[in-house]
């Protein structure tokens, strides 16, 4: 079978007519026939129906066929449709048909789409335009800023080179007229310079005057106004030498700088140093005279015979002992004395019965537990340890840690605390208060509220506090004849430890503390609400210190203990006697000071005289550290 045969039978007949048809119409087709670019079918189609009648070629279709057939290959006769090539043709228009809607509806979609980008590409070119016009603007901008700036700068460098300029010219017209005055003041200075010598004077003329002058004054206001008349011929004395002051004074002020002011100025320092050394003279022979009035005493030789211990310690039948004790503080001590000397014996069965030695031991316990906590932390606090102690010298049941303890449980149980507590706070004085001076106050509150309800118990805390230091009388115990070194120490109230006595440094910290205690009791105030006063008020201070003046100094213990007394009673002694104690100060700094140097050269002494010194100069005590406020408590 040929190629014609096999392709003639596996076709049908409709496509073999299709197949007629486009080979009898290809010689006719020049392109494609689909696409945008395909051929006008319209032409193509009215070419073939002029063929299909015969018409279109003036050729037979033999004629056609035979070249037709020298043009292509021979191939099998297909039955020609013309309806059905009709139909072809119509279904291939209408293909085309569509192909060119879907060609326009794509031609159209790209036309509008590149209407669009040219549209954003105007918009972006109106943009970039806008922004190259800012920028430019901007531009300008910046450069006339640039321009003003530099111009602004320009100027104000101008403004500074004529500002430099003209201080350039103050300058040289002032170093000018500097050059003149230096001339000026050279010439002023040498005639300045005579004057310098004369203007230092002048200054520590006035101020040695003034110094004087006020020395002078702070003096006479001391004095007490019932006693100034006596002095007031000194104070007419004074009166012309500030008028000469004054003139002269004016005088320098008005430019009359002279070594006749200063000769005037340096005689007037003379005059009042004189004047004062009047006025001093006078008040001490006036405080003199007032304390021999407040205490007179015989001055009778010492005993020849030792006495007893009985005696030395009761001091009874000391007749010639006035040189070392006064009269009222004989008396004071021998009372004392006698009411120690008894109450121990009464207690003497209840210290020797070993029986009673856990009732000893508890009593002293209930004593030493309250004592020792003693401090001004608070009114509470205080008032704790005072109920405490009152409670026991009464006799009532006094609580002790975990204990009650009742003193009234044995009939000498009472008098034995007393005694006991008497001593005890004697000695915290040498102990506690000897090395912390402000607990002092606290402790003597306690005393002074238990000493107004139970008398005996204040009588027995003197004694024991004269027993350990007998300058509190004040009792200067001499040595008596026969009586051995160790005694008349340990009289004095020096402790002895293994045969060997306590340096000397030590008993004077204990007497010190002792004398703080004791100086803390004058100046203590009743509690609250308490309508007794102080049984051993500032009184007894005040006549201490003129028994202590009476007396000869002795070394060491006299500048000790006189100065810790001063310094605790010295702003209250102010406040009550005023001018008066102020005339005692006067008197042992210029009096008892010199006497004791003659004997004292230790540190005790020299404090004492910083003391006075200070006190003179200010004409008041500072207010001791620790003193508790009135109701306190």
């Amino acid at each position: 079978m040929n190629s014609r045969s096999y392709i003639s039978f596996a076709l049908n007949s409709h496509e073999q007519s299709i197949l007629a048809n486009a080979a009898r119409i290809s010689p006719q087709v020049r392109g494609p026939t689909i696409g945008p670019n395909a051929a006008d079918l319209d032409a193509l189609t009215e070419g073939l129906n002029g063929m299909a009648i015969g018409g279109s070629t003036g050729k037979s279709p033999k004629e056609q066929e035979e070249e037709e057939s020298n043009d292509i290959e021979p191939m099998p006769r297909i039955t020609t449709n013309i309806k059905e090539y009709i139909e072809d043709i119509a279904r291939i228009r209408k293909v085309q048909s569509l192909e060119k809607q879907r060609k326009d509806a794509v031609q159209k979609e790209v036309r509008a789409r590149l209407s669009r980008q040219r549209m954003q590409q105007s918009e972006l070119d109106a943009i970039y335009e806008d922004a190259q016009k800012n920028l430019q603007r901007k531009l300008a901008l910046l450069g006339e800023e640039a321009e003003r700036r530099v111009k602004q700068a320009l100027e104000e460098q101008e403004k500074l080179n004529e500002i430099q300029e003209e201080k350039m010219r103050e300058a040289m017209l002032a170093n000018s007229k500097r050059v003149d005055s230096q001339q000026m003041k050279l010439k002023q200075f040498r005639e300045k310079q005579k004057m310098n010598v004369c203007i230092e004077a002048l200054q520590r003329g006035q101020e040695k005057f003034v110094k004087c002058f006020e020395t002078f004054a702070r003096t006479l206001m001391s004095i007490e106004k019932a006693q100034l008349p006596n002095y007031m011929a000194l104070n007419e004395k004074a009166k012309p030498m500030m008028t000469t002051y004054e003139q002269t004074i004016k005088s320098i002020a008005a430019g009359n700088i002279t070594e006749g002011a200063v000769k005037v100025i340096d005689g007037l320092v003379e005059e009042f140093q004189k004047l004062q050394q009047e006025l001093e003279g006078k008040i001490a022979a006036d405080a003199k005279e007032a304390a021999e009035k407040v205490i007179q005493q015989e001055v009778p030789k010492a005993p020849k015979e030792k006495p007893s211990v009985d005696q030395v310690d009761t001091v009874h039948n000391v007749q010639g002992l006035n040189q070392f004790i006064s009269p009222e503080g004989q008396k004071q001590y021998i009372k004392v004395m006698d009411l120690l000397i008894g109450y121990t014996k009464d207690i003497e069965p209840l210290t020797k019965d070993e029986s009673l030695k856990k009732f000893r031991f508890n009593c002293q316990k209930a004593i030493n537990i309250p004592v020792n906590a003693i401090s001004g932390v608070s009114a509470a606090h205080l008032k704790d340890k005072y109920d405490k102690l009152a409670c026991l010298l009464s006799g009532n049941t006094a609580p002790c840690g975990d204990e009650q303890i009742n003193a009234g449980a044995h009939p000498l149980g009472k008098k034995f605390c007393m005694v006991l507590l008497a001593k005890k706070f004697v000695n915290q004085g040498d102990t506690m208060v000897a090395s912390n001076p402000k607990a002092a106050y606290p402790i003597a509150a306690v005393i002074v509220a238990l000493w107004q309800k139970f008398p005996d118990f204040g009588d027995l805390f003197l004694a024991h506090a004269y027993r350990e230091c007998p300058y509190l009388v004040p009792y200067f115990i001499p040595q008596f004849e026969g009586q051995s070194t160790e005694e008349y120490y340990r009289a004095l109230g020096y402790k002895t430890t293994n045969d060997t006595q306590e340096p000397q440094d030590m008993y004077l910290k204990r007497m010190s503390g002792i004398a703080r205690l004791y100086a803390a009791i004058f100046i203590t105030k009743p509690r609250m609400g308490e309508t007794q006063s102080n049984p051993h008020c500032l009184k007894n201070g005040w006549m201490w210190l003129c028994n202590v003046l009476n007396m000869d100094p002795l070394p060491d213990i006299c500048a000790t203990v006189l100065l810790e007394v001063l310094q605790i009673v010295g702003d209250e002694m102010i406040r009550v006697y005023g001018r008066q104690f102020l005339k005692l100060i006067f008197v042992i700094h210029n009096q008892y000071l010199p006497k004791l140097k003659l004997v004292d050269e230790g540190g005790p002494r020299v404090r004492l005289e910083v003391l006075l010194a200070k006190v003179m100069k200010e004409g008041k005590f500072d207010q001791p550290e620790g003193v508790l406020h009135p109701n306190f408590w």
